[in-house]
């Protein structure tokens, strides 16, 4: 079934929501427009040409199988050091949402990766333009909604989709963009300490031994959880460390 546009404005409290058959980005679309779409805008497409997730990597987005949804919301003024564990607390919304739809086995992977039952389900990427009163933020998130099959050379790890579940992709997204709105008001007075004890409940990896794997080289430990502002804590022996969010991958370091 299509997204419904109609639907999804009509639930939209702020801005504009924009429906694709094809675009090269929803992210994108959105950096390209940000000065002139209100603050809440959200871009979705049945497919994307260039999708894109973290680290350069591309995104794979076959047509009307999957979420791609971005949203654009202004910070005015914002403190620079509240955006990198943005995207931990839309992980968090995200988690949560799919809790109240019915979903079991939710479970988020340090950084933003939100998984099912152990295996992917969903992504983040989080792009920012800033200027001298502020900052444009562009939120996007792909959710594998019902995948039929997947280009192996794309998607190299389990992955997991939500067509088990009786909501549509129109019901999600009317939730999801709901929900980030009310939390993106509050998220600058609040930071994301008022989110960290729930995340920790969604914790894939807690207490379970990891490698956090950085361009240069490998990093094994336990990891803890995570501090107040969103950095990994790994146990190595005797030593605790924190990593703060950057261009770090974890993975589990199980035999």
């Amino acid at each position: 079934m299509k997204l419904d546009q109609a639907k999804i404005q009509q639930a939209l409290p702020l801005g504009e929501a924009l429906v694709f058959e094809q675009i090269d980005s929803t992210n994108e679309y959105l950096l390209q427009h940000s000065q002139r779409l209100a603050s809440g805008s959200i871009c979705l497409a049945e497919c994307q040409t260039a999708g894109r997730g973290r680290r350069g990597r591309v995104w794979f987005s076959p047509e009307s199988q999957n979420l791609y949804f971005s949203m654009l919301w202004r910070f005015e003024p914002v403190d620079l050091a509240q955006l990198p564990p943005l995207s931990l607390m839309v992980s968090l919304i995200i988690a949560e949402t799919l809790q109240e739809l019915g979903v079991q086995g939710v479970q988020i992977k340090w950084v933003n990766d939100v998984y099912l039952n152990g295996k992917k389900l969903a992504g983040i990427l989080v792009e920012t333009k800033t200027d001298k009163t502020g900052a444009s933020v562009v939120i996007g998130i792909g959710i594998n909604f019902a995948m039929k099959e997947v280009d192996p050379t794309l998607v190299t790890q389990p992955w997991a989709d939500l067509s088990d579940y009786d909501f549509d992709r129109t019901e999600l997204t009317c939730r999801l963009a709901v929900a980030l709105q009310k939390n993106l008001k509050i998220y600058p007075l609040v930071g994301f300490e008022h989110y960290a004890e729930r995340w920790q409940a969604f914790d894939l990896f807690r207490n379970q031994p990891v490698k956090l794997i950085t361009d240069h080289e490998e990093i094994h430990g336990i990891s803890q959880g995570i501090t107040p502002q969103g950095e990994l804590i790994l146990q190595q022996g005797e030593i605790v460390r924190t990593f703060g969010i950057g261009e770090i991958s974890l993975r589990s370091d199980r035999l």
